[in-house]
């Protein structure tokens, strides 16, 4: 007998041996439940990204005008003790400006100069008059905001925990209404945690800019709900 012939013999032996000890899943009670964990979480801190740009017709002259924005920006986020760590624009990029004409040909008429900037806000209650402030200012335009936790893992398992015992909670509630008990479990499956992202009431950038915008309008904040879920097969005892 070959090596190739030994190891289907070997394997075969050994897959046998399993299915004699171990039981068939048609011999075994289970009930499947879903179970749902949610954790409200008021969120630590909020990333913002802005947009800084300007059109010239000379590339260094919109660069400048772009650079003076970063600073007035970085004056500002100072102001309201934003620390300097927390603002982040390693990138710039220039966009030539070019008008087609009808001859098929076209011309350079300017640069348009673009430097993001990510800014970490972790005192939420200044999200508002700094963004005012900001938006005064139309050199600026908001991108996206998003809200982190510290410790989302933490968020995670706690949100997980609670999922587990309200299947185990309907598992043992199905299996007594039946006069019979939840003896172990057989399985589980986790689905992925959702961290949903908030509704941001944010008004138009021209009337952030008007005269008549109230302090701290345009911002919602508020506990984001984490949610978990888990699929669990409980075995049951046997009539």
């Amino acid at each position: 007998m070959n090596t190739h012939n030994r190891f289907l013999a070997v394997l075969g032996t050994f897959l046998f041996t399993i299915s004699m000890s171990a039981p068939a899943l048609s011999d075994i009670a289970y009930i499947d439940v879903s179970g749902q964990g949610e954790l409200d979480v008021y969120p630590d801190f909020l990333t913002l990204s802005v947009e800084l740009s300007a059109t010239e017709k000379d590339v260094v002259r919109a660069k400048n005008k772009v650079d003076d924005a970063f600073a007035q920006l970085s004056k500002v986020a100072e102001e309201h003790g934003i620390a300097e760590d927390d603002i982040e624009s390693v990138r710039i990029s220039n966009y030539p400006q070019w008008e087609y004409q009808g001859n098929g040909k076209r011309q350079l008429i300017g640069h348009r100069v673009i430097r993001p900037v990510t800014i970490t806000l972790r005192t939420l209650d200044k999200y508002g008059p700094f963004l005012e402030e900001v938006l005064i200012d139309e050199r600026y335009r908001i991108q996206n905001t998003s809200l982190g936790f510290d410790k989302p893992a933490e968020h995670e398992s706690k949100a997980r925990r609670l999922a587990l015992l309200d299947a185990k909670a309907k598992a043992e509630e199905m299996a007594a209404t039946l006069g019979q008990k939840v003896t172990g479990v057989l399985w589980i499956q986790e689905q992925a945690a959702h961290f949903p992202q908030p509704v941001m009431m944010m008004e138009s950038a021209p009337m952030m800019r008007s005269a008549k915008a109230d302090s701290g309008s345009g911002m919602k904040i508020q506990e984001q709900t984490i949610s978990q879920q888990v699929q669990v097969r409980f075995e049951m005892e046997k009539d």
